[in-house]
This record gives C-alpha cells, structure tokens and sequence, in this order.
C-alpha cells in the first residue's frame, strides 16, 4: 500500500515538474517563429487561395501587406501602431483569430517582437 502511494506521489511529482512554457523570444525569427502562429491560427482565412481581405499571411511580403483597405497591417519598429498586431490581441476590432479562440501572450509577444525589431525576414 505504501508503495503504491509512493508512486503515486512520485507521478504527481514528475507532472507538475514538466516543461515550462516556451518564452517569448526577443529577437524572433520570421521562419522559425512567426511564421508558425500564422499557420497555425491565420492561414485558414488568410491563405494563399482567396485570403479574407484580401490580406495573406502565407509569408512575410503577404504579413506586411495591407489587404482590400490599402492600409499596411504591419508598421515595422511599432506593433503599437500594427493592425495585425492590434487585432491579435483585442485592441483594435475585429479580435483575431475571427470566431476562435484569443492567442495567448506566448504567440502574441512573438508577433509584438518580430515587429518592433524591424519585421525582419530572418
């Protein structure tokens, strides 16, 4: 009986000693960084065949475009002034992802990074 709390104990241990979270990076790479949010939570609606406002998030030239109103939705060196980043995170309307659930801090920090460090293609 002792034994088997024991490895219940060491279990339970091990679980809440798991990986923690991924940090946002401060110098994020397009490729291996934000490319991924994009495909993971964007590019059902702003993919490659008939993106949603015309506004393609499939790569970086797309990220930086301005889509159907002509605004730019990434202003490099100031998320605080991006469309897409704004949206990301409630701030400005419609919160994206439209109909899913909000990114969390991790995915939108990586976003707020890239852009305030220049929207570099890296």
């Amino acid at each position: 009986m002792e034994r088997a709390i024991l490895a219940v104990l060491v279990c339970a241990l091990l679980l809440a000693c798991g990986k923690s979270p991924r940090p946002v990076p401060d110098d994020p790479s397009f490729t291996a960084d934000v490319q991924p949010v994009f495909n993971s939570h964007c590019i059902s609606c702003h993919g490659a065949t008939n993106p949603s406002g015309d506004y393609s998030l499939t790569s970086r030239t797309g990220a930086l475009g301005s889509g159907s109103d002509s605004v730019p939705n990434v202003i490099p060196g100031s998320a605080d002034s991006s469309k897409l980043y704004l949206r990301m995170t409630g701030a400005e309307t419609p919160l994206m992802p439209a109909g899913g659930p909000a990114l969390d801090s991790i995915k939108t920090g990586t976003v707020r990074n890239w852009v305030n460090k220049g929207a570099r293609d890296n």
